[in-house]
């Protein structure tokens, strides 16, 4: 188990400490997906958070094309272990092949979101486009998630107008009550004429 100093990394975070430099963090992920593997390990040698992580990935360009790099690399690496080690007597496939069904998705549905959820289901959409651009998504899961998108965009859509409906129908309720008002002093101006 790896030992920490909670109070040292307590007070990085206070003070701000563990911001993203791409000459450090760039290299460093690339080196850490080609000899761990995972992002977990990263976060453990960068000092960060997962939240923080995914914040850089969606914000820097570059980290996030390295980590994609690193992915790659990382899978390369697993799918080399096992091609060297299935003629080995004492190789541990069971645990190679839970390894590639935990890190890379074989074997399992597994689907990362990256979508804002206060978004409205416009720009929902527009980010699984992005999604399905630089993630593995097989067709069957990118037509899942549209149609999810898609109903919520027509629930959506229903509740806006909703909206629109009971504003007009408070603006038509305004508009007889100062209608009223409005008769009631032509009355009176005609009866003192």
């Amino acid at each position: 188990m790896s030992q920490i100093d909670a109070k040292q990394l307590y007070l990085q975070i206070k003070k701000g400490e563990g911001l993203y430099t791409e000459e450090i963090h760039c290299p460093m992920v690339l080196d850490v997906m080609n000899d761990e593997g995972t992002m977990t390990a990263f976060c453990h040698k960068a000092k960060i958070s997962d939240a923080l992580f995914y914040k850089w990935t969606k914000k820097y360009k570059i980290f996030r094309e390295c980590y994609h790099l690193g992915k790659v690399i990382s899978k390369y690496n697993w799918e080399k272990e096992g091609k060297d080690g299935k003629d080995e007597e004492f190789f541990n496939f069971e645990l190679w092949r839970m390894t590639g069904a935990m890190r890379y998705g074989i074997g399992k549905n597994r689907v990362r979101m990256g979508v804002d959820p206060k978004a409205s289901p416009y720009k929902q959409y527009q980010q699984l486009v992005e999604m399905a651009n630089s993630e593995e998504f097989n067709a069957s899961e990118i037509k899942q998630l549209m149609e999810a998108i898609n109903v919520g965009i027509r629930a959506f859509e229903s509740f806006e107008l909703q909206a629109q409906v009971s504003k007009i129908q408070e603006d038509v309720s305004q508009m007889g009550v100062r209608s009223a008002n409005n008769f009631n002093a032509i009355e009176k101006a005609a009866k003192t004429d």
